[in-house]
């Protein structure tokens, strides 16, 4: 006349729910995985480029931003690679300042941060460059350049969470 001790029960009940998250977590990551389409991928160093090149390379940036993602990605990876090639770690102020030499509206750049909460010089500076249906992204990291073009997000913005002005 005694009834089963609950541990069993909550025991069995625990089993259940994680084979349960056992099934469904890889299934519903690999649909996300699946879901976003795969970044074009450009990586470029200052280091590796010959100091000839460099002038011509600065002197190509255009005066206005051109229409197709391709011209767009080309015109902010130049304009970035001049950058990093007087700068080697720049700061939001000096990537902004050389997109908008180059053509690109202020409005239309977003920057992440160049120095930490703490004031540490961050290890790596991102950017974002709106274009029409694309993002133009790029990673500022000990004078490598690295670039890809992602698809505009849902809010119109290229950054998730805040942006340095």
């Amino acid at each position: 006349m005694t009834s089963p001790a609950p541990a069993p029960l909550r025991s069995s009940r625990g089993r259940r729910y994680a084979g349960l998250v056992a099934l469904v977590l890889p299934l519903v990551t690999g649909l996300a995985a699946c879901s976003a389409p795969a970044p074009t991928v450009a990586s470029t160093s200052s280091a590796s480029a010959p100091a000839a090149e460099t002038p011509s390379t600065s002197s190509a940036a255009p005066s206005a931003a051109p229409a197709t993602p391709s011209g767009v990605s080309a015109a902010v990876e130049a304009a970035l690679q001049a950058l990093v090639a007087s700068s080697p770690q720049p700061s939001t102020a000096q990537v902004r300042e050389s997109l908008s030499a180059a053509g690109f509206a202020p409005a239309a750049v977003e920057v992440s941060a160049s120095r930490t909460p703490t004031g540490l010089a961050a290890d790596a500076v991102e950017v974002g460059v709106l274009g029409e249906t694309e993002c133009v992204m790029a990673q500022l990291r000990s004078g490598t350049v690295a670039t890809s073009v992602l698809p505009v997000l849902p809010n119109g913005r290229c950054f998730i969470g805040s942006v340095q002005r």
